[in-house]
Parts: C-alpha cells; sequence; structure tokens
C-alpha cells in the first residue's frame, strides 16, 4: 500500500477475518461467517470490502519450490552506480520484469537492493546472473548470498 493512501480503520471483526484468511486461503466464506461468528453476507461484505480497499492485496497457493524445480534460493546485493530516482526507478522496473525474482527491497546501508531469487540450480542461477542481473540498469556491483537453508518462510503478520 502506498504511504500517501488513507489506511483503512480497522475494527476487531475485521482483524479476525484477516487472521483466518492468512492462516486458510481457502476457507469457504461460510465457514469464515462461522468462525467469525458474522452471518455470510455480512461476512462477505466485510471481506469484499477489505479487499476493495486492498488491505487484502491477493489470495495465492504456496507451491513447494522442489515440486517445481525451483529448490535455489539467492539473496542478491546490487549497488548502484548513482543514487538518483531516475536509476532507481529504472532499475525498479527492470526488476519487476524478471520472474525469478520474488521479491525486490530498497534497503538502507552497504547495498541498495536486495532481490530474492529462486532457480533451479547453481548452473542456472550463473546464466541468470551473467544475462540478467548484470544487465540491469545501473548496476555497479553485485553481492550474492546462496542460502543454505530455508530456517522460516511461511510467516504471517501480526497483529
Amino acid at each position: 500500500m502506498d504511504s500517501s493512501q488513507i489506511t483503512p480503520v480497522l475494527d476487531s471483526v475485521d482483524k479476525k477475518i484477516l487472521r483466518a484468511l492468512q492462516a486458510d486461503g481457502r476457507v469457504s466464506n461460510a465457514d469464515l461467517a462461522k468462525e467469525i461468528g458474522l452471518s455470510p453476507a455480512a461476512c462477505w461484505n466485510r471481506t469484499k470490502r477489505l479487499f476493495d480497499e486492498k488491505v487484502i492485496q491477493s489470495v495465492r497457493a504456496l507451491i513447494n519450490p522442489q515440486a517445481v524445480q525451483r529448490a535455489v534460493v539467492v539473496l542478491v546485493g546490487v549497488v548502484l552506480d548513482r543514487s538518483t530516482q531516475q536509476s532507481f526507478s529504472e532499475f525498479e522496473k527492470a526488476a519487476r520484469e524478471l520472474p525469478q525474482v520474488l521479491e525486490c527491497f530498497l534497503v538502507a546501508g552497504d547495498v541498495d537492493y536486495f532481490l530474492k531469487v529462486r532457480v533451479r540450480d547453481l548452473a542456472a542461477f550463473n546464466v541468470f546472473h551473467s544475462k540478467n542481473i548484470l544487465s540491469l540498469p545501473n548496476v555497479r556491483q553485485v553481492r550474492t548470498f546462496f542460502v543454505m537453508n530455508e530456517v522460516k518462510t511461511d510467516g504471517l503478520l501480526v497483529f
């Protein structure tokens, strides 16, 4: 959500709906209504409002990366050659277009961005690195961190 937008006011019922949907995004409206203590119509209206206000951004399936041959996770720190709004904008636009990049964060510190990348194996990352990462706009330096063990990847927002 853009920080310039007004943050919706969430009451305790909204928060119960959000917690329940985080735990199980496939729950039926009837079961959700029962769990929350609302009528199905009231539950549907509240859930729809949460989607409309972009509080709930999407509902997706969580795929086992090994089942689709994307078991290798690499965190890539990127330093840009200059710190300007234009260079940031160009880099972000290009990074969004790479399907191997699951997440991209502008950060403060020794690097400008961290990318979370998933690939099949080390050879696939080598190709991705040389063909894609190094050709991203305004890249001066890349620092690569291979993930040895994914300790926690299913975190839920606590509120």
